[in-house]
């Protein structure tokens, strides 16, 4: 399958509700695996301290890095789709030429969407971007020019 590169004027941005239930369905993916990882990693730890369930911080970084990799691999390997995108018809691409966009702007693009600066990225970008509410929900997507467009 090639990357098809679609016209302007037969763009339709992925609006608002479709963009929150595809990263529901990231964030249940990137739970579990996070859960894994973090546990065997932690696994001496958690054996001499079963009943710790206050040091959640440890695994914070490789929580980050776990949704950043999901994130930014999945974009750039799978033309612009997660699971959570490719569940909804969704795709993250160019700006300008709504093709698939360079491994670098995947990766900024996504740098802060497995933290917890989403929620602020999330409300900066609406403020940023309202007078185009329907190309842009964050403001990662004005630094990368990426877009997240319906594939219907």
């Amino acid at each position: 399958m090639s990357d098809e590169k679609i016209e302007p004027s037969g763009v339709t941005y992925g609006g608002f509700w479709p963009r929150f239930w595809a990263i529901i369905i990231d964030g249940l993916f990137i739970s579990m695996i996070s859960w894994l990882i973090s546990f065997l990693i932690f696994l001496p730890y958690y054996i001499y301290h079963p009943f710790d369930v206050g040091e959640w911080w440890f695994t914070f970084p490789f929580d980050w890095l776990i949704g950043f990799l999901y994130f930014w691999l999945m974009e750039t390997l799978n033309k612009g789709q997660t699971i959570g995108k490719l569940a909804l018809s969704l795709r993250t691409v160019d700006e300008k030429t709504f093709g698939s966009t360079t491994t670098g702007k995947y990766a900024l693009n996504n740098l802060l969407k497995s933290s917890p600066f989403l929620i602020i990225e999330f409300i900066i970008g609406i403020i940023k971007n309202s007078g185009e509410p329907e190309k842009r929900l964050r403001i990662m997507q004005n630094v990368s020019e990426t877009v997240v467009i319906s594939t219907k």
